[in-house]
């Protein structure tokens, strides 16, 4: 009995070290790919990430606009451009400016509401101080409020999002 239970039990440790080799190997190789898949992956601010497109706020509800030497416009002269609608005292030049240099036509008009506008709630704060400036995408829906009080951040948000709203994808 002993002389058959030797073959065995050497067999199953020469089946045991090549088991222990075969996964040792394969961990090693996991390792390798792994380190060649990160050492490949591109910086996390890549452009190759997703861009969002900013939010749409609804339509543009009906104001009394004037362009920028102070002629009236109808609300339906800016379909088909993007649009800065700003109830802000001093316009924003120079994010027009720049979003203009980089082929992302902007139009700044000025606006003030007619008596039966009714502005959402969270805008009329902004809208009362006089900071209120909206962007108006081509068919006429609002896709950023921003606060124009906040100065080189909002210029920044405002041409990050004119500048999505020309490339990035359609919702």
């Amino acid at each position: 009995m002993s002389s058959s239970a030797q073959p065995r039990s050497w067999m199953f440790m020469v089946l045991g070290a090549a088991g222990l080799v075969v996964s040792v190997l394969a961990c090693a190789a996991l390792v390798r790919v792994l380190d060649f898949a990160w050492s490949e992956a591109p910086a996390s601010d890549a452009s190759w990430e997703l861009e969002v497109p900013p939010p749409v706020y609804g339509p543009l509800p009906e104001l009394t606009l004037r362009d920028e030497r102070g002629q009236l416009l109808e609300t339906g002269q800016l379909r088909g451009q993007l649009s800065l609608v700003q109830f802000a005292l001093a316009p924003l030049r120079q994010v027009q400016e720049r979003l203009e240099a980089d082929g992302v036509p902007l139009r700044i008009v000025l606006a003030t509401s007619r008596g039966a506008t009714v502005l959402h709630p969270d805008w009329r704060r902004l809208q009362d101080s006089g900071h209120l400036v909206l962007l108006v995408d081509q068919r006429l829906q609002v896709r950023g409020v921003y606060d124009s009080s906040q100065g080189l951040s909002t210029s920044e948000r405002v041409i990050t999002d004119a500048r999505c709203l020309r490339s990035c994808p359609p919702l």
